[in-house]
């Protein structure tokens, strides 16, 4: 049985490394065939971040203690065939002109990490959580995968896009800082929660909210508490993470985007 969450988390960007994560850098606890790949045109996804998930949280058991977030760009992109069906049914593509590509793919799809999550969005976009136990954690980082069997050939890559090669940069670390007062910890995600009810989810900008200066969380990637979603509130629970494109440059339109850790849900929303 789940313990009652009693603490919100806000996670801050820092020089030092406290031992909590990092955005941006690379994955840890996978090998560089698991990385994750677009079901669109089959290159490695671009690592956002991976972050040490507060104790009260982790609800896939007590020895997964860590998340790593990954994004592709596939509302975007240009399809390659066979890629989705390859991953999905593991699937064969005989291709000489291809055939490191598909190889490649193939170790992937037959090797996937046994926590990864893959979540799509409202548009088509391409996004995998994986969750870690504490040895994986604490791994080297992963070597990139390959440019040369990694991209199917000729394929333009975008420069802008959310890729490993295009997005490979230092790591900055993440440190936990405790919420002070936040009155939604542990409370559903509830956008039209009924004022009266003490026991209600306060939103940010209701009277109440208005009230509690509950705007002092405003634009803050955090684990649990009050929420501040771009444009309407999802119904999570409360086990979920906010985060906001700074951390590890996640591409949302200027928005930020939620993900609820207890219901594999994901939702984000430009700004």
């Amino acid at each position: 049985m789940m313990e009652p969450l009693k603490q919100a988390y806000d996670l801050e960007l820092t020089d030092k490394n406290h031992g909590q994560g990092w955005a941006f850098g690379r994955p840890v606890g996978i090998t560089t065939d698991q990385w994750p790949r677009s079901r669109m045109n089959g290159l490695p996804m671009a690592h956002l971040w991976t972050v040490l998930v507060p104790e009260a949280y982790r609800i896939k058991g007590k020895d997964l203690v860590a998340i790593s977030l990954f994004q592709a760009d596939d509302h975007v992109e240009d399809r390659v065939d066979g890629v989705e069906d390859m991953i999905a049914n593991l699937t064969e593509v005989n291709d000489t002109d291809a055939e490191n590509f598909w190889a490649s793919l193939s170790r992937y799809a037959n090797h996937r990490h046994p926590q990864e999550i893959y979540l799509e969005d409202m548009i088509g976009g391409g996004w995998t959580l994986i969750w870690l136990t504490k040895e994986e954690f604490e791994e080297e980082a992963t070597a990139l995968p390959s440019k040369e069997d990694g991209i199917y050939p000729d394929y333009e890559i975008e420069a802008w896009g959310s890729t490993c090669f295009v997005k490979d940069e230092p790591a900055q670390f993440i440190k936990h800082v405790v919420r002070i007062d936040d009155p939604n910890v542990g409370k559903m995600l509830d956008e039209w929660a009924d004022e009266d009810n003490v026991n209600a989810y306060i939103p940010m900008f209701s009277e109440k909210g208005e009230m509690l200066k509950l705007d002092r969380f405003h634009a803050k990637s955090h684990f649990g508490g009050t929420a501040n979603p771009i444009q309407a509130m999802p119904e999570f629970s409360p086990f979920y993470i906010e985060f906001e494109e700074t951390l590890g440059n996640a591409n949302m339109g200027g928005g930020n985007g939620q993900i609820d850790l207890l219901n594999n849900e994901f939702d984000w929303a430009c700004g």
